[in-house]
């Protein structure tokens, strides 16, 4: 791994508004690119919204395609890699998927792995994880609840993953209390410090009014943050409100390599040949 600056995004989810969306993106991609930011990374179906209703069907997108393109040419006019979330078609089938794009075009991309009960009928599960070679570091992906499954994060860093891009679209508390207070946010710094890799999360911001989709509208908390390979929360947006916001921080080998070099590295002691995943 070499030097990356790294940008994480927490931008609002509009339901089948891509151009819209597209925006948006553009307008926090220039300021990360004022700072220097060489990769950035949006929510969970941040382009065509995240919507797990019959909906999903129309504002699905191929890959390669209309936004896919638009996309590509944001991250060509502004020389940074691009990670963001859509609907995916593929013929008859859906996917949550999340994408990696640079000014070369796409550069690969990860579909959910782990789909909750309340996404089955509207989208699949992917079938393979991949980690992608950027040149200065091997980024992997875990989409939002993929991201609570050891198996999932620690397939990523047998893998070779150095980086771990963590897009969510969910709820459950205030962001001034994720980290601190609830499993999920310290199953991630577990998952950075249990496999010796930098991970970067952020979630949608603000909220959805009341829609035939959803009756009860929906609201998002607006974080967005990094950890280091020891659990280090090295930036965080927790403070009260759910705006849109941004972190940006330089990850460099050395914390990786010092953190994989420790004698007390969990993964190196791991008994793969004991364990037992079924039939």
């Amino acid at each position: 791994m070499k030097s990356l600056t790294v940008a994480a995004a927490s931008t609002r989810n509009i339901i089948g508004q891509a151009d819209q969306s597209i925006e948006i993106m553009k307008r926090w991609v220039g300021a990360a690119k004022e700072k220097c930011a060489e990769l950035i990374l949006f929510p969970e179906l941040n382009v065509t919204g995240y919507i797990p209703a019959a909906v999903a069907n129309e504002i699905a997108e191929t890959i390669p395609g209309p936004s896919t393109e638009k996309i590509v040419t944001i991250a060509q006019e502004a020389d940074i890699i691009i990670g963001y979330g859509i609907i995916e078609r593929e013929r008859h089938d859906l996917f949550c998927t999340h994408v990696l794009v640079d000014k070369q075009g796409v550069i690969g991309k990860q579909r959910k792995i782990h789909v909750p009960t309340h996404e089955q009928p509207f989208w699949k599960a992917g079938d393979a994880i991949t980690v992608l070679n950027i040149g200065k570091a091997k980024v992997g992906i875990a989409i939002c609840r993929d991201a609570f499954f050891d198996e999932m994060t620690r397939t990523l860093y047998f893998k070779g993953a150095e980086i771990v891009l963590m897009p969510f679209g969910y709820y459950n508390v205030p962001r001034s209390r994720y980290l601190a207070e609830t499993i999920h946010g310290m199953s991630l710094i577990k998952a950075s410090w249990t496999n010796g890799y930098y991970t970067v999360v952020c979630n949608s911001a603000k909220g959805r009014e009341p829609s035939e989709w959803e009756p009860r509208g929906r609201r998002f908390p607006g974080w967005a943050g990094v950890i280091s390979p020891w659990g280090r929360v090295v930036a965080f947006i927790d403070d009260e409100g759910n705006d849109e916001s941004m972190v940006i921080e330089e990850l460099g080998p050395e914390e990786l390599e010092d953190r994989r070099n420790h004698p007390n590295f969990l993964a190196k002691e791991l008994c793969v040949d004991l364990y037992e995943f079924g039939e």
